[in-house]
């Protein structure tokens, strides 16, 4: 018996019983692709077999019992048409939302039938895409997973999570020694927070307290040291009844001086940021006091870049800051160091700092050394530096100090060293720098000061070191010099001064150092004292005159005598026999001196330097001169030397300059010159012209030519 759809009739109450069915029809086909979607991945052939057989089958079955059902007739398995031929029940799922008009694709329901004539099969709408199109496709990139034992499936799952976890723990780690360096970026969290939490804010405010400025400026130290506190620091610091707000505040200004400058980007050694800055492992650079607050803080030549913050000078318990040898920290010297009341020494020397010396820092009453030498400061000094009566040491060596030396105030301190070479600082020394009764080295030189030297600096007995070297001091050297009884050291090169030395300036029997050279002084040497302990006296390019004193053959520790530039007359012959010692440079160059060269220079075997140039020598080179075995320069040009060239000189070990040009020498340059071969010599010799008097073949000038300067 063949069924017509469309000869079925429903009631009202047959139709919503058929529509009870239609769902429960689809929930059960629902719980089946549920089933078989968890199942299908990896089941074995006859699972999949299994799937493939509800799939369309089951549906069509299901769809048939429930007409026949309403029917009260069985549909067979088959049917004829009205042609003849057996056909098929063709099953078509309609989209619901399609048969509303929608375009979207959702779950496949049964629709109402239709029929299409009298011989039409039952037809059930489906949606355009084949579902079993995409498990086809699921199951082909499935099957070489699948064909994988279960066991093996089961280690190669547990290894890939270990490898996951490991990439896990290494990300963590990195994530951490990147927040010591920097700081966690807070503006999502700030902007997805109106407020602060509570620690927050009470942190916040507490380092505002030493920095009115920076904490909100993204990627300023201020900001970093704000931010690694509050979200990287392992230690999580609050202030409590248990922990100090200074113990809170210590620990954000070293992270502040951290980034300041350069932190891990430039520092040579770094373990900041870890631990306890007091602990076993104390922070490089810091050491700390028996209640863990920070007594100094001391770097050298370990990479500090960038600027010094100003909030180091809330480090309350401070005693010393020494930071040295660092070309690239710049910037100014930080305000706030002079409320630092335990404040005792104080070094910012080799670097490049700027600006000029706070104010504040004249506050610093507890102060006894600063040296800021090597820096490019400039500036003044205050006349409030009468308000550091411990100071003891100033160092301003080489920076771009002007102005007038506050001398009067400075007597008010404990000066002992007053450095203040290399500047631009103007002025005279006036009458009161008597009143610096405690100072011991005063180093002026290479400034602009002018005036003269007054009387009154003979009055600082305890002086050790003078150095008034280039300025352009005039007037005579004070007699009273001569009462500097502790006087080691004089230098008072390069200026204007005139007239003669002073007989008392040569008796002081601790000097070891005179340097007189490039003024204009005159008249004669003085004579020096037996139990002088006279090792260097320089007095070249003056208006000197006279014989050399004999007096200096006694000095048996003298290393430098300098005496070129002068009007000396006469023979060497007597100083040479007496100064056998540890001489080791003899310039007598450009004066008027006569007779031979002696013998006995032979024996002053310590001698590295021999100027005996623009002279009146005459006669011929000492034949022993291989017994100086030390010299390295040997310039007797410009006398009236006669003779052969001896051999000795080839056997002058270190030698390198030799001049002996504008003479009157014969002969030939001895071979063991030339054949010299450890060492380079810069020979000048009389072997160039038409007639050149010497022959030489590795001479590096000759003369008379265009590269001599002949002096006659």
């Amino acid at each position: 018996m063949e069924i017509n759809p469309s000869n079925i009739s429903f009631g009202e109450g047959g139709a919503m019983e058929m529509r009870a069915m239609r769902d429960e029809v689809k929930k059960a086909k629902q719980k089946k692709r549920e089933k078989g979607r968890s199942s299908a991945f990896c089941h074995e052939e006859e699972d999949s077999r299994e799937i493939e057989s509800w799939e369309y089958p089951d549906e069509i079955s299901v769809e048939s019992s429930v007409v026949s059902s309403l029917t009260g007739v069985r549909a067979p398995p088959s049917a004829k048409n009205s042609s003849g031929n057996e056909g098929k029940s063709n099953m078509l799922i309609q989209d619901k939302d399609t048969e509303h008009g929608g375009n979207n694709v959702s779950d496949p329901d049964t629709s109402l039938v239709e029929s299409e004539g009298e011989n039409s099969n039952l037809i059930l709408s489906s949606p355009s895409e084949n579902p079993k199109s995409k498990r086809a496709n699921w199951k082909t990139l499935a099957k070489p997973w699948c064909k994988i034992e279960k066991r093996h499936r089961a280690i190669f799952s547990g290894m890939l999570v270990l490898v996951i976890i490991t990439i896990i723990g290494i990300t963590i780690v990195a994530s951490h020694n990147i927040s010591r360096d920097f700081a966690p970026q807070g503006d999502t969290h700030n902007n997805a927070k109106t407020t602060l939490t509570p620690r927050e804010q009470t942190l916040m405010d507490l380092f505002k307290t030493v920095s009115p400025k920076g904490l909100d400026t993204k990627n300023s130290a201020q900001y970093l040291a704000r931010e690694w506190i509050i979200h990287s620091d392992l230690l999580k610091l609050t202030p409590s009844e248990t922990i100090s707000r200074n113990r809170v505040l210590q620990r954000y200004i070293l992270a502040v001086f951290y980034y300041s400058t350069g932190g891990s980007r430039t520092w040579k050694h770094n373990n900041w940021l870890e631990g306890d800055e007091c602990s076993n492992m104390v922070w490089t650079g810091i050491s700390c006091n028996d209640d863990n607050t920070i007594r100094a803080i001391a770097f050298d030549n370990a990479g500090l870049q960038g600027t010094l913050p100003y909030e180091i000078g809330a480090l309350t318990m401070l005693e010393n800051i020494l930071i040295k040898n660092h070309p690239l920290l710049s910037g100014p010297i930080p305000t706030g160091l002079g409320n630092l009341q335990f404040l005792g020494q104080l070094g910012l020397y080799n670097n490049a700092l700027t600006g000029e010396i706070p104010g504040d820092l004249y506050l610093a009453t507890t102060l006894n050394y600063i040296n800021f030498q090597n820096n490019e400061l400039e500036g003044e000094l205050a006349i409030q530096i009468d308000q550091m009566r411990n100071l003891e040491r100033l160092i301003l060596f080489n920076n771009r100090f002007s102005g007038k030396v506050p001398i009067r105030q400075l007597a008010r301190t404990g000066i002992k060293f007053l450095g203040l070479s290399d500047n631009q600082f103007t002025g005279s020394i006036p009458e009161q720098i008597s009143n610096l009764h405690l100072l011991e080295y005063l180093y002026m030189d290479n400034n602009e000061f002018t005036g003269s030297i007054p009387p009154n600096l003979g009055r600082l007995s305890s002086m050790v070191s003078l150095n008034l070297d280039n300025n352009r001091f005039t007037s005579s050297i004070p007699n009273e010099i001569g009462r500097m009884e502790h006087l080691e050291y004089a230098s008072l090169q390069g200026n204007n001064l005139t007239g003669p030395i002073p007989s008392d300036f040569a008796s002081l029997s601790r000097l070891r150092v005179i340097n007189l050279g490039s003024n204009a002084l005159s008249g004669e040497l003085p004579h020096f004292p037996h139990d002088s302990n006279l090792t260097q006296l320089h007095v070249f390019q003056n208006e000197l005159q006279g014989t050399i004193p004999a007096s200096l053959e006694h000095l048996t520790g003298l290393e430098v005598l300098f005496l070129s530039s002068n009007n000396f007359e006469g023979s060497i012959e007597a100083l040479l026999s007496g100064l056998k010692g540890n001489l080791e440079g003899l310039y007598l160059s450009d004066n008027k001196l006569t007779g031979s060269i002696p013998s006995s220079l032979c024996n002053v075997v310590h001698l590295k330097a021999l100027f005996l140039d623009t002279n009146k020598f005459t006669g011929t080179l000492p034949p022993c001169l291989d017994s100086l075995l030390n010299v390295r320069q040997m310039f007797v040009f410009s006398n009236r030397l006669t003779g052969t060239l001896p051999d000795s000189l080839g056997r002058i070990k270190r030698l390198s300059q030799l001049g002996l040009e504008n003479n009157k020498f014969q002969g030939k340059i001895p071979e063991s010159i030339c054949a010299k071969k450890d060492v380079v010599i810069d020979v000048w010799a009389d072997c160039g012209g038409h007639n050149p008097g010497v022959q030489c073949s590795c001479c590096s000038t000759c003369c008379p030519s265009s590269s001599c300067n002949l002096v006659t």
